[in-house]
């Protein structure tokens, strides 16, 4: 498994719309779309109920980057790009 560099900090979560009740499809609605890798990721990710969502800071505290998909694999290879 290779992450992004980032000379601040990086999160993985995964799963987190459980930890408010909430299915995929209503946690999109409060995040917004931006942020995921493909259509078809969003889709599969409401399909099969899981979430994962990769952010890292590569300069400073400040700006970040953040990539959202429904696995694992999916998220690391977004990041590369």
């Amino acid at each position: 498994m290779e992450f992004p560099e980032h000379k601040c900090g990086l999160y993985l979560t995964h799963n987190q719309h459980r930890d408010y009740y909430q299915d995929v499809a209503s946690w999109c609605g409060d995040q917004g779309d931006d942020d995921w890798v493909s259509d078809e990721e969003r889709t599969k990710a409401i399909q099969s109920d899981e979430v994962w969502v990769l952010q890292w800071y590569p300069d400073t505290p400040v700006g970040f980057c953040r990539v959202v998909a429904s696995t694992l694999e999916a998220c690391l290879e977004a990041a590369k790009r």
